[in-house]
């Protein structure tokens, strides 16, 4: 039975649990091609992959930007990015001043954590943070330690607070990037750390994110970590090796889970901060967009469509592949919420939707837009765009500055190749209208390039 519900269409199947565990696994320029079950045949990701197997695999997800800090804020507030200054990456203060940024993320603004937490929830984050923080000259020293977003406990990277050392933890603020050995363990001590929060109390409901770094530069991989590609060139020989060796360890923490009696009741999630890198560098990153435009720093596809993976046993159907529901990463605090059943604060107004009913098995069709900003374009094939609108099955991809609009029908074209901005004006007048009206409200406008 289909009926109307909030800003989708859904169908109705069953209903969820109450109060499960959740562990949100965000990986760092992660290609929608560089998992087996999306289709890589040379990768081995046997662990992910079995996760796909046990849940629900999603191919038309996408983050709110095509580089880390503003893709990352979207998760954790339900908004889109530049409604908190977040419109690049974090850097040197200066270079943030420069781009009409802040120099982190608002700790007072609603964080998903800080309201599970508020809940009852026991709430930690491990692994890579990039909101603010984290030593050298990209973080600022007055940055808020992470743990007050809304946790109990944090060891992170990019960020402020208690980090590692090589393979030893570290109780202060370091700039872990030039750190080798920490490279190389990074992913297994995240995991270590997870698995030792949840074992601290078994019995409450748990919310950790787990945001890993590969296969983001710097990458080092260990000669036992190259022994699966050994006999491959570079770079995929160093890039698969990372990824592989980020499987191998959410492999043990599948293990862990189950071991404890908790695997049926955790709601696990597995995707991507934004796509592959766009350039290849010394030590050899390289990663697949599946056939799609674009990669990294790009508001085609390639560079905001990732891989997204729901594992709910008992709710999310098995070995299910779902190609029609078109979800956002601003639609996680909202959908977390509602599964927790946690209540929506009155003054949040997130920009994303529940969309629960997709994570469930039904069938879903969005009928609110999802919108990008990008103001750090190259005039080439690949890196122009600033401005999109999806609304179902049409991209508006626009620059103001350049001059240049693009419209594609992804529902035939999802390679992006054919423009037909010329034989659809009327669906580019209203995405056009829709976008600018949204545009014009958010802080900064003002200083938008070419305004």
């Amino acid at each position: 039975m289909k009926m109307i519900e909030g800003d989708y269409i859904i169908t109705k199947k069953t209903d969820a649990k109450k109060t499960p565990n959740i562990i949100f696994i965000l990986t760092d320029d992660w290609g929608y091609g560089d998992l087996g079950c999306y289709n890589n045949e040379e990768i081995q990701t046997p662990n992910i992959d079995k996760l796909a197997e046990e849940g629900t695999r999603f191919t038309d997800f996408h983050v709110a930007s095509p580089v880390c800090s503003p893709s990352r804020c979207a998760f954790m507030t339900g908004h889109y990015p530049a409604r908190h200054l977040v419109h690049g990456h974090y850097e040197r203060y200066d270079h943030n001043t420069a781009r009409h940024m802040n120099n982190w993320l608002d700790k007072d603004v609603h964080t998903l954590p800080k309201l599970l937490k508020e809940a009852g929830y026991r709430t930690a984050h491990y692994g890579k943070w990039h909101l603010g923080g984290g030593g050298g000259q990209y973080g600022h020293p007055d940055a808020p330690p992470v743990i007050e977003y809304g946790y109990d406990a944090t060891r992170v990277w990019n960020g402020n607070g208690p980090t590692w050392l090589g393979t030893e933890k570290w109780p202060f603020t370091l700039f872990n990037d030039i750190d080798k050995v920490w490279a190389a363990n990074s992913s297994r001590m995240a995991i270590e750390e997870t698995l030792e929060f949840i074992k601290q109390d078994k019995d409450k409901p748990f919310f950790i994110n787990l945001w890993l770094k590969d296969p983001h530069t710097p990458l080092h991989p260990t000669k036992e970590q190259r022994e699966p590609y050994k006999d491959l060139e570079e770079p995929r020989q160093t890039y698969y090796s990372v990824l592989t060796n980020a499987d191998k360890y959410i492999g043990v923490l599948m293990e862990e889970l189950e071991a404890m009696g908790l695997s049926e009741n955790t709601i696990i999630v597995f995707t991507s901060d934004n796509g592959p890198e766009t350039i290849t560098l010394e030590d050899g990153t390289w990663g697949s967009t599946g056939g799609l435009r674009g990669r990294k720093r790009s508001l085609y596809e390639g560079g905001v469509r990732v891989p997204f993976i729901v594992r709910w046993p008992g709710i999310t159907p098995a070995n299910n592949v779902d190609s029609t529901s078109l979800l956002s990463a601003v639609d996680m605090l909202p959908t977390f919420l509602d599964i927790t059943g946690v209540e929506m604060p009155t003054d949040l107004q997130p920009d994303g939707v529940n969309v629960v009913d997709a994570f469930r098995g039904n069938e879903i069709t969005r009928k609110k837009a999802i919108m990008w900003e990008w103001r750090f374009y190259h005039n080439d094939d690949d890196f122009w765009p600033m401005l999109a609108i999806r609304n179902d099955q049409y991209v508006l991809i626009t620059n103001p500055v350049l001059d240049k609009v693009e419209l594609y029908n992804l529902k035939i074209d999802e390679q992006q190749k054919n423009n037909i901005v010329k034989e659809y004006p009327e669906v580019v007048e209203r995405l056009n209208r829709q976008m600018e009206e949204w545009n014009t409200l958010l802080p900064g406008y003002s200083n938008r390039p070419g305004v």
